[in-house]
Parts: C-alpha cells; structure tokens; sequence
C-alpha cells in the first residue's frame, strides 16, 4: 500500500493489477478497503461523481479489480451499482439496517470457502454485475464478522458523507476531517444557537 495524500494505492503481491482509491486518514483494513473506495467514488460536498455512466463506472471497477472479463456494463446493471452504493452509504450512517443487502434486487447466491481458518463468502454467479455486487457484500459480511465493520464510517456532515475507517480509541469519531467538516457542523451549531 501506498499513501499519497488522501489517495490509496492498494497492490496486491498476487495480482498484477492495482486500484487507487480516496481515502481520509487511515484506509480500512484488508479488502474492506475496496468497500471504502467504492463509497468514495462519489461527495456532493466535493463534486465527486466517478459512475456517472456506465462506462465510467466500470472503468472504476475494473481499476478495483472487480469486473473482470470481457463484457461490459449496461444500464440496467449501472443502476443496481449505484443503488448498491447508496444502500450502503445508509447501512454505515445507520440510517437502514444491513439486513436489506440480502433482500430485493440484491439477492445472490454464496457458497463458503475457508482461508487461514477462518470461513469467507463467495458470491456464485455468472453474471458479472451479480458478482461486483456479491464481492462487495461478502467484503461487508465477513468484515461484520471480524469486527471491522463497527470502525467503518461515513461522515455526519449531510452533504459530504465522504468514508473513513474510524480509529479512535473511543470509536467517536464523526466527521471526515475536523479541519472541514467538522469545524463547518460546529459552526453551524454555534450559530443557530446565538442567533
């Protein structure tokens, strides 16, 4: 891994391939990482929108290393990766609870492999878009799993919701950054309350 301001990039030693993704601080650990950069990918407060189409989308993703293969993204599957994406971004905020990744139009099929004794989730499909959203729902089970999921977080900041892996003792943290976000939500506190 390498960090360049606020940018990672992450390189596997068995794949050749490599993937940047924005993260603030400290980047999520292991392949919870790519959940991060998936989130990423969009903030109204910075004027961020990487899948704005369907070809820009999947440009991403296979920068990220999940779409593989020869076919190419439709509209129909973009829409289902970006609706993914905003389920998500609600599940880390604690808007919606993360039991609606299994429902709806995000039911997969998963079988169960074991690495270093400890059970991970597949995704079984063909479809590559089934498989996009399979990998990155298994990333987000099995992070629950090993406790990771609970440090994962979007800022409170509405218009930001940027993500960030929390690393505070106290596990409080609630902005992105202090110096922007943070300090804007304190002043508009401040504010309403003196006015």
């Amino acid at each position: 891994m390498v960090i360049e301001g606020n940018k990672l990039t992450v390189m596997s030693n068995d794949d050749p391939r490599h993937s940047v993704f924005r993260t603030e601080g400290k980047p999520a650990p292991g392949e919870l990482v790519r959940v991060h950069g998936f989130l990423n990918t969009w903030s109204d407060e910075l004027g961020i929108e990487d899948f704005s189409t369907p070809k820009s989308t999947e440009k991403w993703l296979r920068a990220a290393g999940l779409w593989e293969g020869d076919k190419t993204l439709n509209n129909d599957e973009h829409q289902r990766i970006l609706a993914l994406r905003d389920l998500v971004r609600r599940c880390v905020l604690k808007q919606v609870s993360p039991e609606l990744l299994t429902g709806g139009v995000f039911q997969i099929s998963f079988g169960m492999k074991f690495e270093e004794d400890c059970p991970v989730l597949v995704p079984e499909t063909d479809s590559a878009s089934e498989r996009v959203i399979g990998q990155l729902v298994a990333i987000i089970y099995n992070s629950m799993i090993d406790g990771t999921w609970a440090r994962f977080k979007c800022c409170a900041l509405p218009t930001c919701g940027w993500a960030y892996y929390d690393t505070t003792k106290s596990r409080t943290k609630r902005w992105c950054s202090m110096r922007t976000c943070g300090s804007r939500s304190k002043a508009r506190r401040y504010y309403e309350r003196h006015r």
